[in-house]
């Protein structure tokens, strides 16, 4: 049931949330509202409270709005859905998984407190039908206190065994007999001290629904139930948007407490091929419009949900979400000061194709990538027509390594001359020129080089690749028989 407003208070949108806060405990109400577009746009208390909490009281209400008949407005405190797989298990996960759940639940029975899983496998299992689902690492969530059902475990049962403690932050990391891991966390309550910060927990042990409104979008806030083995619980209309595999938001202020949340949006849609709520789009839309006054961008968390971005599989759907990330703006999360860097039709081209070219490229020299190949090649290009004091900058917020900035360095100066030189190998070429061509040149350099040449002659890049491999093969490790101080 959606919250409904105690009357009509209308607003200006331009109104600020510090304005707006005051507005709303002089006049005891809960929503206040204005008109755009033809539909009624509505701003929650709690939520100008958390932007004022956050130091955000100087931004525009109109950041956070959304349309009056939003979900993002509905009173969640009881399940809007739940399902029951508890006769299923065996169809979605391995043996070894199942019987840790089973064991798992034998012992809760014994210990005070409620346990969940959480995070991408319930998600997974509802998504993904054709397959049994791969289980390394499970996420637990305790109503409760994570640390001594830890401890009870390791007590209780010879399977179990704590290999990390880490009271500070209430969480504990077990292994189950030699195929498992389980990290323990107490369900808890955060808020956000700025804008892109570091969530800080305020309350541990809360209700399971306080716990799972905070994270990041409805599919990823479903509990898989542990003491009702089998039964997965839902707050948030979860299991209806992965029917419909859309993807949205929790709360209106989301983006705002933790924009990497914005790349994972896109990383879900590439992956899963869902498609943005309304008034996540909106919100995104708003979040970059406003975000840069607040947000530097950059930082461990932006690089990290960027790699898990670019390193989907390739494919349409994946090439249509590059497009979306470069359009819309959301490539200015690395640095939200580069306004004078926008890519060109030209550049924005050469992204979006890479879905195509990098599968190529990837299956020849097979050997030689590694789990980084895609990132750092789709990095050499979204990097390649920026000044030099724009990606000295970038590189600087994103935290580049030193690796990851020579060779992209190397591919911004150097990738017309590399495309045209690799223009002119052909099936005669000699080794000294294929080995003078390659030698000295950092890997991801030539891959970049290599795609650039592919969107021009399909043709001449595959002779580039087998005159590579070649290099790679027998000439890379070739050290002269006579230097220069030989010849003296």
């Amino acid at each position: 049931m959606l919250l409904e407003p105690m009357k009509d208070f209308s607003v200006e949108p331009r109104l600020t949330a510090g304005e707006a806060l005051t507005v709303a405990e002089r006049n005891h109400e809960d929503f206040l509202g204005y008109e755009a577009e033809g539909k009624r746009q509505l701003v929650h208390r709690n939520d100008l409270e958390k932007l004022v909490s956050m130091g955000l009281e100087s931004l525009p209400i109109e950041a956070i709005a959304v349309p009056e008949d939003s979900p993002l407005l509905q009173e969640r405190t009881r399940l809007s859905a739940s399902l029951d797989y508890s006769r299923r298990l065996s169809e979605f996960f391995p043996v070894y998984f199942v019987a840790a759940l089973y064991e798992l639940q034998s012992l809760m029975q014994r210990f005070e407190a409620k346990a969940f899983v959480v995070g991408g496998i319930t998600r997974d299992m509802l998504l993904i039908h054709e397959k049994k689902l791969q289980v390394q690492d499970v996420d637990i969530t305790v109503e409760g206190n994570a640390l001594d059902l830890a401890d009870f475990l390791t007590e209780h049962s010879r399977n179990f065994q704590v290999i990390e403690r880490y009271p500070e932050f209430g969480t504990a990391k077990v292994q189950y007999k030699d195929s498992l891991i389980f990290d323990f966390a107490s369900t808890r309550r955060e808020i956000y001290a700025h804008c892109g910060a570091l969530p800080m927990v305020v309350e541990r042990g809360v209700p399971l629904i306080e716990d799972v409104i905070r994270r990041d979008f409805t599919v990823n806030a479903l509990a898989f139930s542990i003491h009702e083995l089998g039964h997965v619980l839902d707050y948030t209309n979860g299991i209806q948007d992965i029917k419909t595999r859309t993807l949205r938001v929790l709360h209106p202020v989301s983006f705002f407490e933790d924009p990497s949340r914005l790349l994972r949006a896109l990383k879900f849609c590439a992956r899963f091929d869902f498609t943005l709520s309304e008034e996540t789009q909106l919100l995104i839309d708003r979040f970059l419009q406003y975000g840069a006054s607040y947000y530097k961008g950059g930082g461990e968390r932006i690089k990290q949900e960027l790699k898990k971005f670019f390193i989907v599989e390739e494919s349409p759907v994946k090439q249509a979400w590059i497009r979306f990330f470069l359009t819309s703006g959301a490539y200015r999360l690395i640095n939200m000061e580069c306004e004078a860097y926008k890519p060109s039709e030209e550049l924005l081209e050469r992204l979006c194709q890479l879905s195509d070219i990098l599968p190529v490229i990837q299956d020849a020299l097979s050997k030689y990538v590694d789990a980084d190949f895609q990132f750092d090649t789709y990095l050499c290009f979204l990097c390649r027509d920026m000044c030099p004091e724009i990606f000295q900058n970038s590189s600087f917020r994103l935290g580049l390594t030193r690796n990851e900035r020579e060779f992209v360095e190397q591919f911004r100066k150097q990738h017309e001359h590399l495309a045209q030189q690799f223009s002119q190998l052909h099936e005669f070429s000699s080794p000294a020129e294929i080995y003078d061509l390659f030698h000295g040149r950092h890997f991801i350099t030539i891959v970049a080089a290599i795609a650039e040449l592919g969107y021009r002659d399909p043709k001449r890049m595959r002779t580039c690749l087998e005159a590579f491999l070649k290099y790679k093969r027998k000439w890379e490790n070739l050290k002269l028989e006579l230097d220069g101080n030989d010849l003296i």
